[in-house]
C-alpha cells in the first residue's frame, strides 16, 4: 500500500460534505495557492475511474504536492486518518 492511498480512497468515497472537513477549510485559508493545486487535481480523483489516465496523472501530481508540502498537509492528512476508515 502506498503512503497516501487512504487519502485517495477518502476523496473517491466521501460525500461532498465529508470532503469539506474543518481541517481542509483551515488549510485552504492558510495555504490558498497549495489548496488551489490540490483542489484542481483532487477533482479528477473524484470524477474519474482509478484506471483512467486523468486519475493516474492527478494522483501522481497530488503525491508530489503532498511530498513537497508535507508539514502544511499534516493536519489535514491526520484528520482524514482519524475521522474516516477508508
Amino acid at each position: 500500500m502506498e503512503k497516501y492511498d487512504y487519502v485517495f480512497r477518502w476523496l473517491k468515497k466521501a460525500t461532498k460534505p465529508e470532503r469539506h472537513i474543518e481541517e481542509m477549510e483551515t488549510f485552504a485559508k492558510k495555504h490558498p495557492i497549495i489548496f488551489m493545486k490540490f483542489h484542481k487535481e483532487s477533482s479528477s480523483i473524484v470524477k474519474y475511474d482509478e484506471n483512467d489516465s486523468k486519475y493516474i496523472k492527478s494522483k501522481e501530481e497530488l503525491i508530489k504536492l503532498f511530498n513537497q508540502n508535507e508539514e502544511e498537509f499534516k493536519p489535514v492528512l491526520e484528520a482524514v486518518k482519524s475521522k474516516f476508515n477508508y
